[in-house]
C-alpha cells in the first residue's frame, strides 16, 4: 500500500469514529421518496 493510500485509510477511519451514530429513522414505506425506495429494493 502506498503511503498516501494509508494516510487516506487513517484518516477515513478516524472520520468514521468522530460521530456519534443516531437512531433509526422509520419512515412508512409509501411516505418515501422514490430515491429511498429504489436504494431499499436495491439493497435488498
Amino acid at each position: 500500500m502506498t503511503p498516501s493510500g494509508d494516510f487516506l485509510s487513517r484518516f477515513i477511519n478516524w472520520f468514521s469514529a468522530s460521530g456519534a451514530d443516531k437512531a433509526p429513522v422509520a419512515i412508512k414505506p409509501k411516505d418515501q421518496d422514490y430515491f429511498s425506495r429504489l436504494m431499499n429494493r436495491i439493497s435488498g
